[in-house]
């Protein structure tokens, strides 16, 4: 038979620090260190970690823009429709255009893709489409 005692967790940081032996280390934040990034997409920390050149971070920035101006465009359009309204799909052209002159690589740009296509999936069947037919799946797969 084996019993566990839980601990009480009311002990001191310096305790804790003693009975594990681990080191405290400080948070690392925007103001802390001015050269960490802001990630873009905070939901998908992943694509800012593939990120490992300036470009690519600077494509980052300009694709999470994008993003965003199809979101703005899509609130405004009306309920689902097969083209949409003209801001939803030049907002989707524009970041189709950027995704494509990005130096990013295939699994962050399919990742992409993934948030551009729900911003735009409820409204514009087209835009939706034209996302999912530029997916760099087979480069994925090989």
């Amino acid at each position: 038979m084996l019993i566990l005692a839980a601990g009480c967790s009311g002990g001191s940081a310096t305790s804790k620090t003693a009975v594990t032996g681990a080191k405290s280390r400080p948070a690392t934040t925007a103001a802390a260190n001015p050269s960490a990034a802001a990630n873009p997409f905070p939901d998908d920390p992943q694509i800012l970690a593939r990120a490992t050149t300036p470009t690519q971070r600077r494509s980052l920035d300009v694709l999470s823009r994008d993003v965003a101006a199809m979101r703005a465009a899509n609130a405004d359009a009306p309920s689902h429709t097969l083209k949409g309204t003209a801001a939803t799909r030049r907002t989707t052209s524009r970041f189709i255009d950027d995704l494509a002159a990005s130096t990013i690589d295939d699994l962050s740009k399919n990742r992409l893709i993934d948030h551009a296509a729900a911003a735009v999936a409820t409204t514009c069947d087209q835009c939706f489409q034209q996302l999912e037919s530029i997916r760099p799946i087979p480069a994925i797969a090989h």
